[in-house]
């Protein structure tokens, strides 16, 4: 997959490609199923497909205060992206005079004179321009002029309920992270850098590794949670405790995660991503650090029995 940056645009050739747009910003089953049915018409038709999609998100820039957190980096995004096959990734810079474009215009000098797009793959809520004014009937209208297709693919279903980003953030904040896959097709996944801590959990006997987050992720509430983390290919079982560890008054709030039948070598500042299966519990305060090491032991050996 290439990947193509907007400050790049005007030095590629792409040729005539289906393209699918959107912010994706979840990579959940429902864009999943855009990207796939976008890769069918491209077999069909014997032409590359390519995704263009938006950095920062959109509301950052237009709705500061209520743009919601992250549930993948930009790094993760390209990453299984990449693993679908598509042939490029065409991303956005979003500023606010991006933002000021008709969607006439953006139609006309993006998608057709600079990426020749002969084929549009886009959900029915769909709407791009200023102000969201280029709707699916808008477009259609252009389309028959300017001589490409679109092709609307529906939202998807799980039971009752519609598969978005709006709902995978409402379960991690909930602590339901094993409800997820469910839409998000995978595991909830932060990734990070390991940073120094304050070596309590080496002194008892269960060293962690502190994580420093790589995006503004939507995070779970506060507890202990049976976890994967994955380094260097690798991947490894692991109790992860978000909070402010209240045995220890004072302490700051971190991402602490033991990592089972890990090597044990030194991986500060090392990148490693974690993967959230289940919540075991809340954050609990105890009486001596004693008291924390043996719930530490029931959460190891809960972790052991859930992920073997």
């Amino acid at each position: 997959m290439e990947v193509i940056k907007s400050s790049n645009f005007n030095n590629v050739n792409t040729g005539p490609m289906v393209l699918t747009i959107g912010v994706f910003d979840g990579l959940h089953l429902g864009h999943q199923t855009i990207i796939n049915k976008a890769k069918e018409i491209g077999k069909e038709k014997q032409l590359p497909v390519g995704i263009y999609t938006f950095n920062p998100n959109p509301l950052k820039v237009l709705k500061p205060a209520i743009a919601p957190r992250a549930i993948l980096s930009t790094r993760q995004k390209i990453e299984l992206l990449s693993s679908l096959n598509l042939d490029y990734y065409l991303e956005q810079k979003f500023t606010l005079e991006f933002a000021s474009i008709v969607y006439e215009k953006f139609v006309r000098d993006y998608l057709l004179e600079k990426f020749n797009m002969l084929h549009l793959v886009v959900g029915e809520d769909f709407s791009l321009g200023y102000k969201g004014e280029g709707t699916l009937d808008k477009l259609q209208k252009i389309a028959e002029t300017a001589g490409f297709e679109i092709t609307c693919v529906e939202n998807i279903k799980i039971g009752d309920k519609r598969v978005s980003s709006t709902l995978i953030r409402e379960l991690i904040e909930k602590g339901r992270v094993e409800e997820v896959p469910e839409y998000l097709g995978r595991y909830y996944r932060l990734d990070g850098k390991v940073v120094k801590g304050k070596g309590r959990g080496k002194t008892m006997g269960f060293p962690t590794a502190n994580m420093k987050l790589d995006e503004d992720y939507v995070l779970p509430p506060e507890g202990v949670y049976a976890s994967y983390v994955l380094y260097k290919g690798e991947k490894y079982r692991a109790v992860v405790n978000f909070g402010n560890n209240p045995t220890f008054p004072g302490s700051d709030f971190t991402i602490e995660a033991h990592i089972m039948d890990f090597p044990a070598r030194d991986i500060y500042f090392e990148h490693l991503s974690i993967e959230l299966v289940q919540r075991i519990r809340g954050e609990m305060t105890f009486e001596s650090s004693d008291e924390l090491a043996e719930q530490i032991k029931k959460d190891i050996l809960y972790t052991e029995n859930l992920l073997c």
